[in-house]
């Protein structure tokens, strides 16, 4: 797995419409996830898309554990990692 460089505010990356994932079920849509969960909980995230990381494909993931849930007045539970494709 590998730490993926988070674009800022304004990157052209950001504005456009990103790509279809044509096959969810290849290796390097997993091999892209994985080092996405990777970058979000290096940078204590609770959700990263695709085109964040420079890569303009409609991947989406979040995770909220249930202690940040707590504190941000949710009710404790939590949400488990959560991989949307071509959402």
């Amino acid at each position: 797995m590998a730490l993926l460089k988070i674009a800022r505010m304004g990157n052209p990356v950001l504005k456009a419409v990103a790509d279809e994932v044509q096959d969810p079920t290849a290796p390097e849509v997993a091999q892209l996830v994985a080092d996405m969960v990777e970058t979000m909980m290096d940078a204590n995230g609770t959700g990263l898309a695709a085109p964040q990381v420079h890569i303009s494909k409609r991947i989406v993931i979040f995770y909220v554990d249930e202690g940040r849930d707590g504190r941000e007045g949710g009710d404790g539970d939590g949400v488990p990692l959560t991989v949307l494709i071509n959402p």
